[in-house]
């Protein structure tokens, strides 16, 4: 089996799928030959488990084959504490009385951060909780900007922000935990990024605004995003999306002119794109609607 394959399939089809996918993730497992490869393999079943299923019989089937993708010959450290800390996290979606005392500060940080991740759309209030707790277990202990677990928030706040903003629609607890994701994916990856992780949190932060009404929020950080870009050489990929935000941050305010502004801006950046970044922002573009006449 091609696993690189199955892998960017099984991406395509496991919200579609999910029984579907898990079923074929052994076969595909046994083609494994690295450790990263079972790593990868492992954050899908988390993934899909946690995610996707989260029922009581489904989480304790995720934590069994878990621990089966872990004790493959091909597994080595970095799968095996991936599936332990994925174990924990699908636990502790599952029973929030899970133990995470004897965990140390950063690995309880990942975990609460994963299975807040896991929650975010169906118990949001529940996830806000464990964010907040996953960020106070990082600060406790001091952890340097290098830390894999400051990486792993930076990760969580832009994937639950992402997840709940392309949401037809939120509630007030889901739009709530979206701005809170979006900035604590901005506050980590001021920290563990680059100038492109910060541009693109900016960015994510200011979609988030939009989508929840606030256009001055949208506004501050379309402009913060716009302005990395302009400092890093203006790369035609991040300032069609700098301009993108900028668009959805003055439809938020109801400023026509300037939206239109914006998106005559987006087209320009468009056609600096090589064909390949124009096939998948075309749809963006799109939506944006028309520049002025």
């Amino acid at each position: 089996m091609d696993l690189e394959h199955w892998l960017s399939r099984a991406w395509d089809r496991h919200a579609d799928d999910p029984v579907g996918v898990l079923a074929e993730l052994p076969e595909a497992a046994a083609s494994a030959t690295a450790d990263t490869e079972i790593d990868r393999l492992l954050r899908l079943a988390h993934h899909i488990v946690g995610a996707h299923q989260g029922g009581p019989a489904e989480l304790a089937a995720g934590r069994a084959l878990l621990a089966r993708l872990a004790a493959l010959p091909a597994a080595g450290p970095v799968a095996q504490a991936s599936a332990t800390a994925y174990g924990h996290a699908l636990a502790l979606t599952g029973d929030a009385q899970h133990p995470l005392a004897a965990l140390p500060g950063p690995e309880a940080s990942r975990v609460q951060a994963l299975a807040a991740a896991n929650l975010a759309e169906r118990e949001p209030a529940r996830a806000g909780q464990l964010l907040d707790a996953a960020v106070a277990a990082a600060e406790a202990t001091g952890l340097p900007d290098t830390d894999p677990a400051v990486r792993a928030l930076a990760v969580a706040g832009n994937n639950i922000a992402a997840t709940l903003q392309e949401l037809p629609t939120r509630d007030a607890a889901s739009t709530a935990l979206m701005l809170q994701a979006a900035r604590l994916g901005l506050h980590f990856w001021r920290r563990a990024g680059t100038w492109l992780e910060e541009e693109r949190a900016h960015h994510r932060l200011a979609l988030c605004a939009a989508a929840a009404g606030d256009a001055a929020l949208a506004r501050e950080h379309a402009q913060a995003c716009a302005a990395i870009v302009a400092r890093e050489g203006d790369v035609a990929l991040e300032a069609f999306f700098a301009h993108e935000a900028s668009a959805l941050a003055e439809a938020a305010a109801g400023d026509s002119t300037a939206r239109a502004q914006a998106v005559a801006r987006a087209q320009a950046a468009f056609e600096r794109l090589d064909a390949d970044d124009q096939a998948w922002c075309r749809e963006t573009l799109r939506k944006l609607g028309p520049p002025l006449p």
